[in-house]
């Protein structure tokens, strides 16, 4: 790869580690009630967050496809900047909630166009064969940045104070801006002629309705996205109801991590030792089995299938991403990537609070084995989509 593309795999690894090394995460809540806030205050910023990332998915990806990734992930990174500089000065909901809508914007300019601008880069090079490879490596990375952001951010805070770690997240935030400046934009098989609302309906149609290869990609990232993202969720609900107090779950949260990290660095090598075809029916099956294992068997065999299920996850991310990149074109790629976020995020938004009311209203175990078996359902659904439209990726074990 000339040295100019070469670097511009570098420059996308230190954007992901600045959006991954979440040093805030062990003292957030404690810093919102140091400042205040209750836990209605808190679930709805984080549910505003999220609706600011939705809404702005298909928008952002769409300018990455129009005036370019570079542009898009400079803009998201100095976004992201500010949303940390933002928390680090305010004292109250109105500050924080700028801070998330900046945080939530900033992030949707990101996604999308950092996998759209790794997967040109390598097209440019003629080593789009190698995405997965790369893709597995910068989730890995973004596994390991955040089982280490675990342990900085609680001894920030414990030497020093919980705003002082998020004055150094947003240090480390702004270790994108310089990145992303560096990066050189890849060439495109072909540009958008007539950027417009319309022109964005039509990719969306396209997407959905008409390449039914890509809409079947599509389809099961999106269920598997959305599984994973629950289980990020239900796990601690999980940990917290079976009795563990922080001694148990901190280490059990960096151990998963760093099973998603490791498998996620060797996903290639994974899915050549599994062979194609089981590796994508244990995406399309394990992963919501394994909520129905949570809310069935006992507490050891269930974290032994919660350990095997964070596995799966490891690769299952670079290989969905690598069945999208593979089935679209490069003018559009960053906008199709957007919309397989969108349709996660809104998933989430759906299934998490139905998760906590069938919680609420009968138990925990119950609302598990019904999300499992919701969602195996549609991941049935969605590989037997994909057999149907590319069963050439199940014809071999290579």
């Amino acid at each position: 790869m000339p040295q100019s593309y070469r670097f511009n795999i570098y420059y996308l690894y230190l954007i992901k580690l600045s959006k991954w090394l979440m040093l805030i995460m062990p003292i957030v809540a404690l810093f919102y009630n140091e400042n205040g806030l209750n836990d209605f205050d808190i679930f709805l910023l984080q549910a505003i967050y999220s609706v600011s990332v939705a809404i702005m998915e298909i928008p952002s990806g769409y300018m990455a496809d129009v005036v370019g990734r570079k542009k898009t992930l400079i803009l998201g990174s100095l976004m992201g900047t500010l949303g940390y500089l933002i928390y680090s000065v305010s004292h109250d909901f109105t500050g924080f909630l700028v801070a998330e809508i900046t945080l939530g914007v900033g992030g949707s300019f990101i996604s999308g166009a950092d996998s759209a601008m790794l997967f040109d880069s390598l097209v440019a090079t003629k080593r789009q064969h190698k995405y997965l490879q790369f893709e597995g490596r910068i989730t890995s990375l973004g596994n390991f940045a955040e089982t280490i952001a675990a342990v900085c951010g609680g001894l920030i805070a414990a030497f020093l104070s919980y705003r002082s770690v998020y004055i150094s997240q947003a240090i480390i935030a702004a270790l994108a801006v310089p990145a992303s400046i560096l990066l050189l934009e890849p060439p495109r098989d072909s540009l958008i002629a007539r950027p417009g609302l319309q022109h964005i309906l039509s990719v969306c149609k396209n997407t959905i309705l008409i390449n039914k290869k890509l809409s079947s990609a599509i389809f099961l990232s999106s269920v598997t996205g959305i599984t994973t993202l629950c289980m990020a969720w239900c796990s601690q609900i999980y940990f917290v109801a079976n009795g563990f107090t922080e001694v148990t779950i901190t280490p059990l949260w960096v151990s998963l991590n760093l099973t998603v990290a490791i498998i996620a660095a060797f996903a290639s090598y994974a899915m050549k030792v599994l062979g194609k075809k089981f590796s994508l029916l244990l995406i399309v099956c394990y992963l919501p089995l394994t909520y129905i294992f949570l809310g069935w068997l006992p507490i050891i065999p269930a974290i032994i299938c919660l350990y095997f299920f964070y596995a799966v996850r490891g690769y299952a991310t670079p290989v969905l991403k690598d069945l999208i990149n593979q089935n679209c074109g490069s003018s559009t790629r960053a906008t199709v990537l957007s919309l397989r976020s969108l349709v996660i995020r809104f998933g989430f938004a759906i299934l998490g609070p139905s998760i906590g009311l069938l919680s609420d209203s009968f138990s925990l175990s119950f609302a598990l084995i019904f999300t499992g078996i919701i969602l195996l359902i549609f991941a049935i659904l969605a590989g037997s989509r994909l057999i149907s439209f590319m069963p050439e990726i199940f014809n071999h074990n290579s």
